[in-house]
């Protein structure tokens, strides 16, 4: 058996790059101690003086419920204007998490609802299928990004059957993988008012993974040209077969999941000009997982066919997680200074939806 190494250990990356470790594979086994900590963690309480209340709810899915946490606020006129956030790549717990040491306390869509729900918004996160709270996960080895967008479906559905909340004001924020899924969810779904996509990809998976290759091996040490070149052919013959529907059996097991094949052949630009929606599209200068030149190709593709309400932002200096960086690789993560999503995103992101979800 040939050594899969760099190259597989970017393709796992790309997946579980901020996801829960263990349960982001559904082809390990279950860890009750886990499963206990996961539930402590997506407990939730508003804080002290908080403009809003914090309700646990769960939402019926196909086969399964889903839990989360719905932020309402206090004040302003019934029914609402409300948010569905939509988390990253691998099965990740409502305030989505990162399992990076210096980075445990990071909990960007948290930060995300809290601040939205302070400016009148309502928001719902809820725990992705088969972690934290949720039922689910006997559908992990045959889930993929298109499911996912099943459960964001439902989650929209249950927003709707709540009297507090307008069904004509619901606006999606995604990020990362999240962001292929608002504009699936959107475009089958004209009653979606907005969506935001936060580092969501603008080229198909397979794309995304040789870019991410050849960024690490442009910064590797003591490779020669030769090897370098052999991980790029090591990953070019895993995706084929893949695409292909070829012999895995020499190849990781991750590879083999359903997720893996849709990743690597969906195109998100066919879809996102279908989007007639308002798009704000949030990027950050130095992430190295969805470099910056994609979000230029989402708005591009998206105002090319004919979308008259598209924004993008570029922020300089912030990574893939929306945190202040130098270089915005992976190996920066754990040296971070900082736990709060980088200034001016929460700005940026709460004024444009207050604008998109104004009553008419």
């Amino acid at each position: 058996m040939k050594k899969f190494t760099l190259s597989i250990l970017l393709f796992i990356l790309s997946m579980f790059v901020v996801a829960q470790c263990n349960k982001a594979n559904p082809l390990e086994s279950s860890d009750s101690a886990q499963d206990k900590q996961q539930s402590a963690d997506v407990d939730y309480s508003a804080p002290p003086n908080a403009s809003f209340t914090a309700e646990e709810v769960t939402v019926n899915a196909k086969g399964f419920t889903l839990a989360g946490t719905l932020l309402l606020p206090k004040s302003g006129a019934r029914p609402l204007p409300a948010v569905i956030t939509i988390t990253g790549s691998g099965q990740q717990t409502r305030d989505e998490p990162i399992p990076i040491p210096g980075l445990e306390k990071y909990r960007p869509m948290r930060q995300i609802a809290e601040a939205l729900a302070t400016r009148g918004i309502a928001v719902l996160r809820v725990d992705d299928r088969g972690v934290g709270k949720s039922g689910g996960r006997d559908t992990l080895m045959t889930a993929t990004t298109s499911s996912f967008a099943d459960d964001v479906r439902a989650e929209v559905a249950y927003l709707r059957s709540r009297p507090e909340i307008d069904p004509k004001r619901i606006a999606l924020v995604g990020h990362s993988e999240g962001g292929l899924i608002a504009p699936m969810v959107a475009t089958t779904d004209p009653q979606i008012k907005a969506i935001v996509l936060m580092a969501g990809g603008g080229k198909r998976g397979d794309q995304i993974s040789m870019d991410q290759l050849n960024d690490a091996l442009s910064r590797a040490t003591g490779l020669s040209e030769e090897q370098k070149e052999q991980q790029r052919a090591q990953e070019k013959e895993i995706i084929q077969a893949v695409q292909s529907g070829g012999d895995l059996s020499k190849y990781p097991p991750q590879v083999r999941l359903p997720w893996v094949k849709e990743f690597w052949t969906y195109d998100p630009l066919p879809t996102i000009r279908k989007v007639h929606q308002p798009i704000l599209i949030l990027q950050g200068a130095l992430d190295r997982q969805i470099t910056a030149d994609q979000a230029t190709l989402l708005e591009q593709a998206a105002k090319g066919a004919g979308n008259k309400d598209v924004t993008l932002h570029i922020f300089p200096n912030l990574n893939h997680l929306f945190l202040p960086a130098k270089t915005g690789a992976f190996a920066e993560y754990s040296k971070l200074e900082t736990t709060s999503i980088g200034d001016g995103v929460l700005k940026v992101l709460g004024g444009w939806l207050e604008a998109k979800l104004k009553k008419q």
